[in-house]
C-alpha cells in the first residue's frame, strides 16, 4: 500500500473521493481528535496529539494528490499499460505516469533554485552598497555593521524586560509580522515578539536555543498551530530578518528574505492581537523566556506579504503610508522609555525593565 492509500486510510475515505469530501473528514477527524478536548488527562492530550499530527500529515498527501492532478490530468485516471510493440520507430511514445511525475518534480525543484539564486543575487548587490566594509552576505549582518545602519535598536537584558505596546482594536485572519533581530545567547529561548498576555493561545515568534526560529498561532481561546518553526542554524550576535505571514488556513516563515518553511493548520481565525492579547516585544508575557539581544524594524501588516515584497524591503526603510501597514517602529528616539508608532495608528510603545537603546544594528539605509 503506498502512502496516498495509507493516508486515504487514515481520513476514513475510498480511493477516488472528492476534495470535499476530503475537506469534510479531515474537519471531522479534527473535531474528535483535537488535544483541548483531552485537557483533563494528559496522557489522553498526548496520545490525541499525535493522532492529530498523522491527520494532519494525511490530509497534506491527500491534497497534494489532488492538487498534482489538477495540474496533470492524465493523472487522474488510471494509466493505459505500455504496449512497446505498437510503437513504430517514427513515434514518440506517450508520457507514462512516472514520467509525468518526474516532470513535474523537476520543473517545482528548478523554479525554486533559479529563485534562490536570484535572491542571493539580489542581496550580495545591496552589500556593496550598504557599507564601505560590508559583511559577506548583508542578510546576516555581523554586529560590526552598526556604523551603516540605521539610528538604534532596542537591547533587552534577560529577566521582565520588554516592549509593552499600546494596541487598539483587533488583528485577526490575516498578517504578517516582519523584524530584525538578534541572540547574544543562542542556547537560550528568547522571545522576539508575543501578544500571550494577559491570556494565551494568540501568537508569539522565539529564537529556540541555536536551531529554528519557533512561533505558535492562536485564535484566542485554542492554538491553531502550536509549533510553528523554522528549522535554522543561528549565530550569536548576528542580525537576522524574520517574517512571519499567517493566513486562516496557513503559515509561511522568511528568514532573510528567503522561504524557509511552510505548512497548513485547521482553518480557523489566527489572533495576533485584541484587548485581551496585549502586544509586547522582547518578553513572551506568560513563560520566562525573555530576550537576551536586540530588535529594530518592526514592522505589522494586516495583509500577506509576498516574498518578492519581503525581500525588496529588507534593507530600506518604510515611509509609514504604506498599503496595508497596521504597526511599525523604528526606535528613532535614542532615549527615554517610549517609542513611536511611524504607522500613524498611534500604538506607540512603552519600555519596562532593563531595556536600552543601542547603535548597533542591521543594515538599514538611512532615510
Amino acid at each position: 500500500m503506498d502512502d496516498l492509500s495509507k493516508s486515504y486510510l487514515v481520513l476514513g475515505l475510498k480511493d477516488g473521493a472528492s476534495p470535499a469530501e476530503a475537506k469534510q473528514a479531515y474537519r471531522d477527524l479534527v473535531n474528535v481528535w483535537h488535544p483541548d478536548r483531552f485537557g483533563h488527562d494528559e496522557r489522553l492530550r498526548l496520545i490525541a496529539q499525535e493522532k492529530l499530527k498523522e491527520i494532519n500529515g494525511a490530509y497534506e498527501l491527500v491534497k497534494a494528490g489532488f492538487f498534482q492532478a489538477s495540474l496533470t490530468p492524465e493523472l487522474a485516471a488510471p494509466a493505459e499499460p505500455e504496449v512497446a510493440a505498437d510503437v513504430s520507430p517514427d513515434q514518440t511514445p506517450p508520457p507514462t505516469r512516472k514520467r509525468v511525475v518526474l516532470w513535474t518534480l523537476l520543473s517545482v525543484i528548478a523554479f525554486a533554485l533559479i529563485t534562490t539564486a536570484t535572491l542571493l543575487v539580489l542581496q550580495k548587490g545591496r552589500g556593496k552598497t550598504a557599507a564601505a566594509s560590508p559583511p559577506t552576505n548583508p542578510a546576516i549582518a555581523s554586529t560590526n555593521a552598526s556604523s551603516q545602519t540605521t539610528a538604534h535598536a532596542l537591547s533587552f537584558n534577560r529577566g521582565h524586560s520588554h516592549v509593552a505596546i499600546a494596541t487598539t482594536g483587533s488583528l485577526t485572519g490575516t498578517f504578517t509580522v516582519e523584524c530584525w533581530a538578534l541572540n547574544r545567547k543562542p542556547k537560550q529561548v528568547g522571545t522576539i515578539l508575543s501578544s500571550r498576555a494577559p491570556n494565551d493561545f494568540s501568537f508569539v515568534i522565539k529564537f529556540r536555543q541555536g536551531k529554528r526560529f519557533h512561533g505558535d498561532i492562536g485564535d484566542g481561546s485554542h492554538w491553531l498551530a502550536k509549533m510553528a518553526n523554522a528549522p535554522f542554524l543561528y549565530q550569536r550576535d548576528t542580525w537576522y530578518h524574520i517574517a512571519y505571514v499567517v493566513t486562516p488556513t496557513t503559515y509561511c516563515i522568511y528568514i532573510n528574505g528567503a522561504p524557509t518553511e511552510a505548512n497548513v493548520f485547521p482553518p480557523g481565525n489566527p489572533m495576533l492581537y485584541d484587548a485581551n492579547h496585549r502586544l509586547c516585544f522582547g518578553a513572551d508575557g506568560l513563560d520566562p523566556d525573555d530576550l537576551d539581544g536586540s530588535i529594530t524594524e518592526v514592522r505589522i501588516w494586516k495583509t500577506a506579504r509576498s516574498q518578492p515584497q519581503i525581500a525588496s524591503n529588507l534593507y530600506k526603510p518604510l515611509t509609514g503610508s504604506e498599503p496595508g501597514l497596521q504597526g511599525y517602529w523604528r526606535f528613532e528616539e535614542g532615549m527615554g522609555t517610549t517609542t513611536a508608532d511611524l504607522s500613524g495608528h498611534g500604538f506607540n510603545g512603552t519600555l519596562v525593565g532593563d531595556v536600552s537603546w543601542s547603535a548597533n544594528t542591521p543594515p538599514i539605509e538611512r532615510r
